[in-house]
């Protein structure tokens, strides 16, 4: 997939020096950015319905702990 992004000048200038530093290109920097980001969101999912989980069946979770 081709996608053209625009980013303001500042964050262009600070992706710029952290792929540098790293010694990656500027896509691949803004790759790992997203898929980092991602990974992130997945993760908050993930725990927002062990909470639930945890409040719904939490008689049950407390007896099979004893």
């Amino acid at each position: 997939m081709d996608l053209r992004l625009r980013l303001p000048d500042e964050t262009h200038r600070r992706l710029r020096a952290v792929a540098d530093e790293s010694g990656n290109s500027l896509n691949a920097e803004i790759l790992t950015a997203i898929e980092e980001h991602l990974e992130r969101g997945q993760t908050s999912a993930v725990r927002a319905i062990a909470r639930k989980v945890a409040e719904r069946d939490a008689e049950l979770l407390d007896r099979l702990s004893r």
